[in-house]
């Protein structure tokens, strides 16, 4: 008798409501495993809906116990004549960390993804590949994701995504913060915010609520359009993304003006302990006002005296600029596993990994099946 049962939906909405306990234990350590970061997600058009496979394990039981729910989609435009049937992570460029929705400190966490893995492997859509990604590696639900696909019959390789920069906070005030980091941060920041303040060209607001969010968002995207960055390619996303967060107490959206105009903006998020630094721009011709620098010690300072954070976390990329405000660095991978029981998964694992390799795992599989036998 199976220990554990999974559950294939189509729509977040049809998951049992015995799974949002879960989504708030997960949540607790990391926004990225919250209900309300994958309503958002879906609901912005990035994944399209009908094309969503999420899969929930319970632990047997009367009644059973949700265990795991890992969200993924189905790749439609992988499937053309020359393609592979994927199944994808519900992320992109917009997320900084992926993985199976759990308990933290979970004691059936190996047994919960092995069903989970040969859930997927025994999948009735038959996939080539399936790819998920960003994942911390060093948590672990990485070793053990990876354990699963491979106990499956999948063929796995792991892969760099790209590097975390954080700052565990200790404890410090935001001054003996400062005076850890380089001397053009600290200046810069305490010096030209003096000089800011000192005049009447600047003002700053901080949006954390529903109630001015709006005006809020409006003047983050006057920003966005005067910076450098491109246009955001699904433009409803980080307007919603803003409106969920202030619901749920987790926004801290600051704005710099400078001359009555919106000239600098950041997108911080509170959840748990952690500050993430999600989204920031200026405008280009304040840039001799060193404005950006000026704003991201205003925020720094108000998470750091106000929120009370343990961390502080710049997400993704080892961007130098992320390395002068942080202190620590870790490593976001990403797992591809190869279904060598189609012959297009063993032509996508041949191309990712050798023919060697594969006719190895192949014999080693083909061995273990007959010994079952």
């Amino acid at each position: 008798m199976r220990s554990h049962a999974v559950t294939v939906y189509t729509d977040l909405a049809a998951l049992p409501g015995s799974y949002e306990k879960l989504f708030g234990q997960a949540g607790a350590q990391s926004l990225y495993h919250t209900l309300p970061w994958y309503r958002n997600f879906v609901q912005s058009g990035i994944v399209p809906e009908e094309k969503l496979r999420i899969f929930a394990v319970d632990a047997a039981g009367s009644p059973r116990t949700p265990r795991a729910v890992l969200a993924m989609y189905w790749d439609e435009a992988s499937a053309g004549l020359l393609g592979f049937k994927t199944l994808s992570s519900v992320s992109n460029y917009y997320t900084a960390l992926f993985g199976p929705v759990v308990e933290p400190n979970m004691p059936d966490l190996q047994e919960s993804l092995d069903a989970l893995a040969d859930a997927i492997a025994h999948d009735a859509f038959r996939w080539d590949v399936v790819n998920l990604r960003p994942l911390s590696l060093d948590e672990a639900t990485f070793p053990a994701m990876v354990a699963a696909l491979r106990k499956s019959g999948l063929l796995v390789q792991t892969y760099f995504c790209f590097g975390n920069w954080y700052l565990p906070v200790n404890n410090q005030s935001f001054n003996e913060y400062l005076k850890t980091r380089s001397s053009r941060i600290s200046k810069t920041a305490k010096r030209q915010r003096r000089i800011l303040e000192t005049g009447t060209r600047f003002r700053y607001e901080l949006f954390t609520a529903p109630g001015e969010l709006e005006r809020g968002i409006a003047d983050y995207n006057i920003v966005y359009g005067s910076s450098w960055k491109v246009p955001e390619p699904y433009p409803n996303f980080i307007g919603a993304l803003m409106r969920t967060c202030a619901e749920q107490g987790w926004l801290r959206l600051g704005i710099a003006y400078l001359d009555g105009v919106p000239a600098a903006a950041q997108i911080w998020m509170v959840v748990d302990g952690t500050a993430s630094i999600y989204k920031m721009a200026y405008d280009e011709r304040f840039a001799k006002d060193s404005i950006g620098t000026v704003l991201s010690g205003l925020l720094m300072e108000h998470v750091i005296e106000v929120d009370k954070v343990k961390v502080v976390d710049y997400l993704s990329g080892d961007d130098a600029y992320k390395r002068d405000w942080m202190s620590h660095r870790r490593e976001r991978w990403g797992i591809l596993a190869f279904n060598l029981r189609t012959p297009r998964g063993a032509i996508a694992a041949a191309r990712h990994v050798g023919a060697r390799a594969v006719k190895r795992t192949v014999g080693i599989f083909g061995r273990l099946r007959r010994a079952k036998t």
